[in-house]
């Protein structure tokens, strides 16, 4: 692709959270990876960093759970439209009983929204 066309249209990226059985080599971390054992810091890996079939090795080691990934988007501007309205619908529907005038209750719907739509 060229760089007119790539400014144009240029690649959106979405963050995913994956439990370790669906990591894969390749994937590139969103976040960084503190794996903790008994309040001790066993395995770090930083923001970026793009996994190997070795940290797959030393991640589950260590009793890895979760990683926080960032992936190419390729979902079209209609499907990310559809897929942000069904996410804002659900979220209303369990929140439907909430009082979200309580600060408290705002921020955790609003930080769910956001989670949720990433």
């Amino acid at each position: 692709m060229n760089d007119e066309v790539e400014q144009e249209y240029p690649m959106r990226y979405r963050t995913i959270y994956l439990p370790m059985a669906e990591a894969m080599a390749g994937m590139t971390l969103a976040a960084p990876l503190d794996v903790n054992r008994h309040g001790q810091l066993r395995f770090s890996l930083p923001r970026g960093h793009v996994l190997t079939e070795d940290n797959l090795s030393q991640m589950a080691a260590n009793h890895a759970e979760f990683i926080f990934i960032v992936e190419p988007d390729g979902r079209s501007e209609e499907q990310v439209a559809i897929d942000t309205a069904q996410v804002a619908h659900r979220i209303m529907e369990i929140f439907s009983g909430a009082n979200l005038s309580d600060p408290a209750l705002l921020a955790l719907f609003d930080q769910i929204l956001t989670y949720r739509n990433a």
